[in-house]
């Protein structure tokens, strides 16, 4: 699904995330009957150097590599995968969620309670983001 919905046309390398493979990390799917139309991946990470005096302090967790399938979009999915993000945190003691997120993904972050920090960038290929978080309690 990283291939289909999150880099399209990159090389395999480009699908594998530095933290995929920490210890702590949790990667998770939504499905519906047998078919996989969602997926998620988050990983111990400090959020960037330049809003760290910004954010709540405490063990923090990097969300990446968050997609449903357009055909499933509404019906839960995605909120579903971020509540197990957030357990998953909850069960490792940490306290920060942060996230890359596309600009087209913002109204969707929000209504589950992420906050952005900072102005909007790109990355190249990608597109446009902005550096969101939540806190964790």
């Amino acid at each position: 699904m990283r291939a289909l919905l999150l880099r399209p046309g990159q090389p395999p390398d480009n699908l594998v995330y530095p933290g995929d493979d920490h210890p702590d990390a949790f990667h998770g799917g939504a499905f519906e009957g047998e078919r996989l139309v969602g997926i998620t991946s988050i990983y111990p990470e400090a959020p960037p150097e330049m809003y760290r005096g910004q954010l709540p302090g405490g063990d923090a967790f990097r969300l990446r590599g968050m997609a449903t399938n357009p055909d499933v979009r509404g019906k839960g999915h995605g909120r579903d995968l971020l509540h197990a993000c957030i357990d998953h945190m909850r069960a490792k003691d940490a306290s920060l969620l942060w996230c890359n997120a596309r600009v087209i993904a913002l109204d969707f972050y929000k209504h589950l309670g992420l906050r952005t920090i900072g102005p909007e960038f790109e990355i190249e290929g990608i597109g446009p983001h902005y550096v969101m978080w939540k806190a964790v309690v």
